[in-house]
């Protein structure tokens, strides 16, 4: 095999649409030896003759052994697959996806789509499948919230190939695409249909048991939720992929967060920072550090949450990741609020104000907090209409926790205003959301 690198990115040359019948004369006369040599002892020259002008195709038993004879497998003979491609093509991705992380998401794109057409032109379709996948990685950075969903639909026709990590990951995915784009029940009840398969796989396991803690907490289901942390921190311990033991540990700080346990919770971002780290994940250990920032908020420590969330939204910039630059950005627009800073507050959240647009989640959020901004800065008529419009985006959402806190700050900023009767209406949304949670 004859390996380059261009701008990059792995490319390995020869031709891949060779006819067999070609390369199995070509792969002879590298080698030096005669049609004969190569046929005997279990086929004749005449043969082997007529099998590389095209005129007669081997069989299947031919296949296998001239596949021997050369030191092939029988789909590198039929593919022309250079030796230890497919592990090659893994390695670049793997690569690639390193790059993504780091926020060269030109160079990661491009090594995606060359491995993807190589992969494809070998007919490995596990390897496609990973390309593909990555191809979705890329547009889930970029916030591109439906071409990701799109991508992974694209790279889940191979799963079929792929190894139980990888089908987990693409569902995983999946789900969180449906859960950004409003539709939160069909995002775990997808989860929950690829976890009744059982899949054996300690790293499959836990990255779907990941994919359902977000969303259900979001949804009310709490003990649904602990159920998967605690499952998840059991099946950690036999795990072999950090990355996905990272992403474990971050969501389930949000369980222990919610239940009172912040130390834990601590701990479990502190690790998940740690390992995503040591494999040269920068884009999540910066998530991590936004997701410590939350914490510290709701801790009241709020100078610290401000430095955390500045330095990850800053991190996150850096490398390109918008969607996280707007979370953490909202956050601290959150802090600000809390420390007296509106008017700071109100300019931080007009910045992202078209990222945190992309998804449900981030514009209820977004306008919730545009609302108790508008209250302090004593503006109760837009307050109101703000707080209505998220509490609407939220309920049609079943973002129940979130759309309970926000009819509270509703019915308070009516009540204030002398609006007894619509005070109350909020009030009541407020019950009928939290009748959709679980404690």
């Amino acid at each position: 095999m004859s390996v380059s690198a261009t701008a990059g990115v792995m490319t390995y040359r020869g031709e891949m649409t060779e006819p067999l019948g070609a390369r199995i004369r070509r792969l002879r006369t590298d080698r030096g030896w005669t049609q004969r040599e190569l046929a005997e002892p279990g086929y004749d020259r005449g043969f082997l003759a007529k099998v590389e002008t095209g005129s007669r195709p081997p069989s299947e038993e031919m296949l296998a052994y001239l596949a021997e004879r050369f030191g092939l497998t029988v789909d590198e003979l039929r593919f022309g697959r250079p030796p230890g491609v497919a592990d090659e093509l893994r390695a670049a991705l793997d690569e690639g996806y390193r790059d993504l992380e780091q926020g060269r998401i030109a160079d990661a794109e491009t090594r995606f789509a060359s491995v993807a057409k190589q992969a494809a032109g070998y007919h490995l379709d596990d390897v496609e499948c990973y390309a593909r996948f990555c191809q979705a990685e890329v547009k889930w950075q970029l916030f591109d919230v439906s071409g990701a969903q799109k991508a992974l639909e694209h790279a889940g026709e191979l799963a079929g190939a792929a190894p139980p990590w990888l089908r987990a990951m693409i569902v995983h995915r999946w789900s969180g695409c449906r859960y950004l784009s409003g539709d939160a029940g069909t995002a775990i009840a997808r989860v929950e249909d690829e976890l009744a398969t059982r899949p054996s796989d300690p790293d499959a396991q836990l990255c779907l048991l990941t994919a359902l803690i977000h969303p259900l907490m979001e949804m009310g289901g709490l003990h649904r939720a602990r159920r998967a942390a605690d499952d998840g921190r059991r099946l950690a311990r036999a795990a072999s992929r950090p990355d996905f033991v990272a992403r474990f540990h971050r969501q389930a700080s949000q369980v222990w967060q919610a239940i009172g346990r912040a130390d834990r919770a601590d701990e479990d971002l502190t690790e998940a920072c740690r390992l995503f780290a040591s494999v040269g994940f920068d884009r999540d250990a910066a998530r991590c550090r936004w997701a410590r920032g939350y914490l510290l908020r709701r801790l009241g420590r709020l100078d610290e949450a401000r430095a955390e969330l500045t330095a990850a939204r800053d991190q996150l910039a850096a490398i390109g990741a918008e969607e996280g630059v707007a979370g953490a950005t909202l956050e601290l627009a959150e802090v600000r609020l809390r420390q007296g800073a509106a008017a700071e507050a109100a300019s931080l959240v007009a910045g992202v104000r078209d990222l945190l647009s992309r998804d449900v989640e981030s514009l209820g959020e977004a306008t919730s907090l545009l609302g108790q901004i508008a209250r302090a800065q004593g503006d109760p008529e837009t307050a109101a209409r703000l707080l209505r419009e998220a509490l609407d985006v939220q309920t049609r959402a079943s973002l129940h926790g979130a759309a309970v806190s926000t009819a509270l700050r509703l019915g308070d900023t009516l009540r204030q205003r002398g609006h007894l009767a619509e005070a109350i209406a909020a009030y009541r949304r407020g019950l009928d959301s939290a009748a959709g949670t679980d404690h």
